[in-house]
């Protein structure tokens, strides 16, 4: 039985699933280690034996067998958990034998879980994860055996959805505009979020947690402060731009990132752009750029798009791709180039020297 996403697997545990062996992979660690505790809680009962935990990222095979083949004392079926397998540094016997378990399984419950890397994402194309090849036979088993769950990350949306939820059982009520700041901030890093709500209810007094404890309590992501450095930027607020940019500088981001997430921007900016000259609404490009789940990112950037044109954001690019050349390689502090180049794009986008 083949699942692809949480939801799915969540049905599947409630509809008291009784296979013998689930395979979990992702590429969100968090997210695959919540599964498995669904899956490992589910299966042990409220007082059921303590799983076998058998640690990656090579788990070792003998110890494997024999908890897979012992009787645990209450009678019921042991568990057994592999925990973040690496099945490319598996010696390709040991993975054909847990592949040749599965089906045997009487008095066990195997639960492997894979963090994978996430595939970039192709023009046209969603990010995707998968396993790699040296799995294959333990897929198949499980597929055939069992339950197979490739956990996608949440989009924004349904990031914000948890943060909302994970206040409420820490008995705090989180607004729907503080949730969807925090996940700017954040971006889907459920770990962080998770911590995050942790120390803003706490800082709520298990209250409310609004927009305004979010923007000053709540960590900043480089992403969400480069945004906002170009926004600055494109409204032509050069004071406020350099402020926020001293402040990065002083938070001892790297200048290199800092030019990296700029571009970034940028490039977006340049590609929706093109998108609505080509008559494609947001959702579309935003598809066709990443798969779904950035819908909302590029509509704020529609905002900052409007007057544009794809000259003078062309020539923003240049200037960030000499920014790039310059700071690895050349002996001038980096500090100063960054700021040096965000004095260009300023004039740029006052002078309109670079529009059509």
């Amino acid at each position: 039985m083949a699942i692809w996403n949480l939801d799915e697997l969540l049905r599947a545990i409630k509809a008291q699933q009784q296979s013998s062996c689930w395979l979990l992979y992702s590429a969100d660690e968090y997210l695959l280690d919540a599964a498995a505790q669904r899956v490992v809680c589910h299966m042990t009962g409220p007082e059921g034996e303590q799983p076998t935990v058998l640690a990656g990222p090579v788990p070792e095979i003998q110890r494997a067998v024999e908890a897979a083949g012992a009787i645990t004392l209450l009678g019921d079926k042991r568990v057994v958990l592999f925990s973040h397998m690496e099945p490319t540094a598996m010696p390709a016997d040991d993975i054909k034998l847990l592949a040749e378990l599965c089906p045997q399984l009487e008095s066990a419950v195997l639960v492997f879980t894979v963090l994978v890397k996430e595939a970039p994402a192709k023009y046209g194309k969603p990010a995707s994860i998968k396993l790699p090849a040296t799995a294959k036979p333990l897929l198949t088993a499980v597929e055939k055996y069992g339950v197979v769950a490739a956990l996608e990350k949440p989009n924004e949306a349904a990031a914000r959805r948890q943060v909302v939820q994970y206040c409420e059982q820490l008995g705090a009520h989180m607004e729907e505009d503080a949730a969807r700041l925090l996940v700017e901030r954040c971006k889907i890093d459920l770990y962080l979020l998770r911590a995050e709500c942790e120390k803003l209810a706490a800082a709520a007094g298990y209250g409310t947690v609004n927009r305004q404890l979010v923007q000053h309590m709540a960590t900043r992501s480089i992403e969400a402060d480069v945004f906002e450095l170009s926004r600055l930027i494109l409204a032509g607020k050069a004071g406020m731009a350099f402020h926020l940019l001293d402040e990065l500088l002083y938070l001892q981001q790297e200048p290199l990132m800092i030019a990296a997430a700029l571009a970034s921007t940028y490039l977006d900016m340049y590609q929706l752009l093109c998108g609505r000259q080509a008559h494609l609404s947001v959702e579309e490009i935003a598809e066709q750029l990443y798969g779904k789940g950035k819908e909302y990112r590029l509509k704020k950037l529609s905002r900052e798009v409007s007057g544009r044109t794809a000259a003078q954001l062309a020539g923003c690019l240049q200037i960030l791709g000499d920014l790039d050349r310059r700071l690895k390689g050349s002996t001038m502090e980096r500090e100063d180039q960054l700021r040096l180049a965000v004095g260009q794009l300023l004039l740029c986008n006052r002078r309109g020297q670079y529009a059509d």
